[in-house]
């Protein structure tokens, strides 16, 4: 190494015209008048004296800072650090800047200032786009979210970030191949017979590579005999680079947040960064991961034998922190239409089906996945059509991001939809302030459905939802963006999520129906509303029994909330399949 930094300074003609190599001294008998005399010309070497120290301490620093860059592992990191902080804050300096300088100006009419910030709102989400794709990692995860936050963001935000939602740049194979050396303790070829090193799917933390298992591993794992295409593998890997730069990199957002928070200061978007920085780590915890999808698969385990569900979630194998390897399972993603159409999949049941499973979920059991954008969940044939009350599975992939409910959470939740569907604003008022602490019920209803409050309030949430209330929807945001960050900032953070996950199930939604009719989405999600309102009840009503002795009055009561539920859920299964025989009859005669 040595060697290699002595060529480098031979090899610079700075280092040998240095003044400090041949230097000139003052004799003692120089005279003050000499020294005057001679001051142009003393003043000018100076001056080049130091120049040139200058570029020799400039071009000594870069020299040995390249040397420590490619040699020092913690220096590099240190450096990339700084890099991606300073790009971030540069970004978010620049975005400040335009929102400020643009709003500051007069303009001379209301249709020139919605220009002007039409054309602001494009201009800076094309600029940290293009930060957030050189950036990646928890940047694209950050812009992920954005782009789905159309109740909150104007249409230029959520429109220039959507690409995010399918592009992002893979790990190369030689730091996978170091990955299996830390995480694993064997090189990719012990372990596998085959690895297609081409990811299969590439996200923000992590990609998916398609592998086959060798038949030792196989018996090691306690999988006993299997044929070849039980050998076939999922391998998800997370980006290496994340363990070094996550930290920094959410530590940067919130810093930016705060910042931005200083120069808007109504701006209360920390929750963001609160939210990234609870979530994240989960979410880069393979082990934790695996533990979620178990815990998912045992909770519709017996629906789905009893053809209720038509779910598979994809066996894990094993697991490390930054490795997992699971069940390999054909299919595409939930909005390929064309897909579907070639297997003779209707999307419309498809769209059914995901409703009813997240109601399940988020009703029933209380355990939710929160990140169901259309990326991770696939679509198949279905595998054992007679085990199944449909011909395709709905394959649910990536489990990082679960929240829990609380019993009085989920049961709230219920009633609050329940009071949505109906258009109760009394009911809507109540348990608004249940679940998200705030008395502003309008606009977090419209929030939560993605509807106006009219069509909410007229019980009319299963109209056909318009470009046009859209649009009107996206403005009132802005034009009231104090108050949603004032409910966002308050929101527990299991109802955050929730709101994330309605939003991209109802992106889902749209992509699968042409007209989009969220009739049967409501039907659905009122059944299973209804039916978490029938279990608490009993469950109150009989928790009463056992500690008051059994009256009439009790069991009067806990008959009228098995009628009111029987009643509603028989309602709403009639409501389905005359509609449904209705689209079947018009096909005909068609």
């Amino acid at each position: 190494m040595n060697r290699g930094r002595s060529i480098l300074i031979r090899s610079c003609p700075i280092v040998q015209r240095s003044p400090f190599l041949l230097r000139r001294h003052v004799s003692n008998t120089t005279t003050i008048a000499s020294i005057n005399n001679n001051k142009p010309r003393l003043f000018r070497k100076v001056l080049q004296g130091a120049g040139l120290f200058t570029l020799v301490t400039a071009s000594t620093v870069g020299i040995g800072g390249t040397a420590l860059y490619q040699t020092n592992d913690q220096f590099r990191h240190v450096v990339t650090a700084l890099e991606r902080c300073s790009i971030a804050g540069a970004v978010g300096a620049q975005v400040a800047y335009d929102y400020h300088r643009t709003l500051s100006k007069n303009y001379e009419s209301e249709a020139e200032l919605e220009s002007a910030k039409k054309q602001c709102h494009q201009r800076s989400a094309e600029r940290v786009l293009a930060a957030i794709q050189r950036l990646g990692g928890i940047y694209v995860k950050l812009g992920q979210h954005i782009s789905v936050m159309q109740y909150l963001l104007p249409n230029e935000w959520c429109q220039t970030m959507a690409v995010l939602q399918d592009r992002c740049d893979a790990t190369p194979p030689e730091d996978i191949k170091a990955l299996f050396i830390s995480d694993y303790g064997l090189p990719v070829e012990d372990i596998f017979e085959e690895f297609d090193w081409s990811p299969i799917g590439v996200a923000s933390l992590a990609q998916v590579h398609r592998a086959k298992l060798k038949k030792e591993v196989m018996e090691e794992q306690g999988l006993g005999e299997n044929d070849d295409d039980d050998r076939w593998v999922a391998v998800k890997l997370q980006h290496p680079y994340l363990d070094d730069y996550c930290q920094i990199d959410m530590e940067t957002v919130s810093f930016i947040l705060e910042i931005v928070k200083k120069v808007f200061p109504d701006f209360g978007f920390g929750w963001l960064a609160d939210e990234m920085r609870e979530s994240l780590p989960k979410e880069l915890d393979f082990v934790h991961e695996a533990k979620n999808s178990q815990r998912v698969q045992d909770n519709f385990f017996q629906d789905c034998l009893q053809k209720r569900f038509a779910l598979v979630v994809p066996k894990v194998i094993w697991a490390k922190r930054r490795i997992m390897c699971m069940e390999f399972i054909v299919g595409s993603r939930i909005d390929d239409l064309e897909y579907m159409k070639q297997h003779q999949i209707d999307p419309k049941e498809v769209s059914e089906e995901l409703t009813r499973v997240f109601s399940e979920m988020i009703f029933i059991h209380g355990f939710v996945h929160c990140d169901p954008h259309p990326g991770n969940v696939f679509v198949r044939p279905s595998k054992y059509p007679k085990r199944s009350k449909y011909n395709f599975d709905l394959v649910l992939l990536d489990h990082g991001l679960y929240r829990e409910l609380s019993h009085e959470l989920r049961t709230d939740y219920a009633h609050l939809w329940t009071s949505l569907i109906k258009g109760d604003e009394v009911g809507i008022r109540k348990y608004s302030y249940n679940v998200a602490g705030t008395e502003g019920y309008q606009l977090f209803a419209c929030m939560l459905t993605g509807r106006e409050w009219d069509k909410i309030n007229q019980s009319d949430l299963s109209s056909v939802r318009t470009e046009q209330e859209v649009g009107r929807l996206s403005e009132g945001a802005i034009e009231r963006l104090v108050e949603v960050a004032d409910i966002l900032g308050k929101l527990p953070r299991p109802v955050l999520l929730l709101l994330k996950t309605n939003d991209l199930l109802r992106h889902v939604d749209e992509r699968l129906n042409d007209t989009y009719d969220e009739r049967n989405t409501y039907v659905i999600m009122g059944t299973y509303c209804a039916k978490a309102v029938w279990l608490d009840t009993k469950k109150i009503i009989i928790d009463k029994i056992r500690m008051m002795g059994f009256r009439f009055n009790l069991l009067s009561e806990l008959f009228k909330a098995w009628w009111q539920y029987e009643s509603l859920a028989y309602a709403l299964w009639f409501y389905q399949f005359t509609t449904k025989w209705i689209q079947k009859m018009s096909l005909f005669l068609l």
